[in-house]
């Protein structure tokens, strides 16, 4: 190894701090964060990559030390890091563009895997800590970034692990873990309206899975026998799902922010999007980073490993290749303009939801919400609705329409006879979904969430996010 690169990364060792920032329920904005501090020449990070305390907890367990080869094969082939680090295939190309991202931005990436490779097996152990700031390192070399201002590392992440099961709850040892290599951490929570959270998610997996109930001829008793369990997973019934997994994670970010008040700061999507300039400048001063040059522009785009960000989200159809779904994606020309701070993407929500759909949400979410300043909307007539009448109404992107079997036809014999078969499927997962959620909530599953305390320390210039 060139003796430049192994003194630099010590000294990053030595010098580097971590921002871990936790979007838990996945929509909060993680990804317009990291294009923000993109360029930021005193912060590394990747806007190609996400979740990775969450996957090595996941993958080793609480382990501070491990073997290295084990862990630099790891990061290399099954980490978001393979998108940055392994040629440019077709699996990397489509993973990138759905980002966001250029799959053609100049990097040097057999220079990225070599500078990686020596830097983590040199030992046959490395410590957790090391292996992090490795990848990141060999990313800026291959991109031929200066870090000699560095002085945080930016992680995105979620709050859950895939191991763990939705009704157990989460753990929150991503924290945990982070805190061991970092004890001096700046904790952030990324926030959005839960009506937006709820709203974005149950767009996307709708579309992904083909229908509300990810029901298909071959399937239909497996997941039935799920939801019967309260076995629910992303693949199991969408809306329920999305309700208990937002009520979870949210759960657990308080439960976790409780711990770490003195630290932790809340982040609202909403904030950054209606009120930037002064949101960053809160940022910065947490953190006591410089004001970038270019936030203060009127026109101002966030970047992707150096490049324009064109933008991801469940309604573009950048993101979300299926276009042909129950729901539709917003059409390109607004996917386009909805990529720097704007306000679109903060009341979007409203035309996703049907009323009885925001006053559910306003309802189970009711603790959380008042906590984060987010105000309901529903009138005088919708505030009389309770949990039974608001489920007792389907939800949008559940009844089959003839629209879109028609549509599935169109595309192929095959697609069209699996919509007729979820026109004849679906009604008992409809029925069996609401059973559950009803049941769930009069046990108080979806009460007392933020545990009647607030730990709200926000990164915002407003106190209340406006109507």
């Amino acid at each position: 190894m060139h003796p430049d690169h192994e003194t630099t990364f010590h000294e990053l060792c030595d010098r580097l701090n971590l921002i871990l920032a936790f979007d838990h329920v996945g929509r909060a904005g993680n990804g317009f964060l990291l294009g923000i501090f993109d360029q930021h020449p005193q912060v590394v990070s990747s806007h190609w990559v996400h979740y990775i305390y969450s996957y090595l907890v996941t993958e080793f367990g609480p382990e501070q030390e491990l073997d290295s080869q084990r862990a630099h094969d790891f990061m290399l082939n099954q980490s978001y890091f393979q998108f940055v680090f392994q040629d440019a295939d077709q699996y990397i190309r489509a993973n990138v563009h759905k980002m966001g991202g250029d799959p053609d931005n100049p990097i040097d990436r057999p220079l990225c895997r070599h500078v990686f490779r020596e830097l983590v097996l040199a030992r046959p152990r490395i410590r957790r800590r090391e292996l992090v700031i490795a990848a990141y390192y060999a990313m800026t070399v291959g991109m031929g970034r200066d870090v000699s201002q560095a002085r945080y590392l930016l992680i995105a992440d979620a709050v859950s692990l895939r191991a763990e099961h939705v009704m157990d709850g989460f753990s929150g040892a991503v924290l945990d873990a982070a805190l061991a290599d970092f004890p001096d951490l700046m904790p952030l929570s990324l926030v959005r309206d839960p009506r937006a959270m709820f709203a974005s998610n149950r767009h996307q997996f709708v579309n992904a899975l083909g229908n509300m109930y990810s029901v298909r001829p071959g399937n239909t008793l497996r997941q039935l026998r799920r939801l019967l369990k309260n076995d629910l997973r992303a693949d199991t019934s969408v809306w329920p799902f999305w309700l208990v997994y937002g009520t979870q994670t949210a759960r657990c970010i308080y439960r976790l922010r409780q711990r770490f008040q003195r630290q932790f700061r809340v982040l609202r999507n909403e904030d950054l999007n209606l009120h930037f300039v002064p949101t960053m400048r809160r940022v910065t001063d947490w953190l006591g980073l410089n004001m970038l040059p270019q936030w203060l522009d009127e026109d101002y785009v966030p970047t992707s490993m150096g490049s324009p960000w064109k933008g991801t989200g469940a309604y573009n159809s950048r993101y979300q290749s299926k276009t042909n779904g129950l729901l539709h994606n917003d059409p390109q020309a607004v996917a386009e303009r909805s990529v720097g701070p704007n306000k679109h993407v903060t009341v979007r929500w409203r035309s996703k939801l049907a009323p009885h759909e925001i006053r559910l949400i306003e309802l189970l979410f009711k603790d959380e919400m008042d906590d984060l300043g987010y105000e309901p909307v529903s009138g005088p007539e919708a505030c009389r609705d309770s949990l039974g009448r608001c489920l007792a109404r389907p939800m949008r992107g559940e009844l089959p329409t003839a629209d879109w079997i028609a549509r599935g036809f169109a595309e192929s014999r095959g697609e069209g006879f699996r919509r007729l078969y979820y026109l004849i499927a679906f009604p008992p997962f409809a029925v069996l979904s609401r059973i559950k959620i009803f049941q769930l909530a009069a046990a108080g599953f979806f009460a007392n969430v933020t545990d009647g305390k607030s730990a709200t320390r926000f990164l915002s210039p407003v106190h209340k996010v406006l109507k």
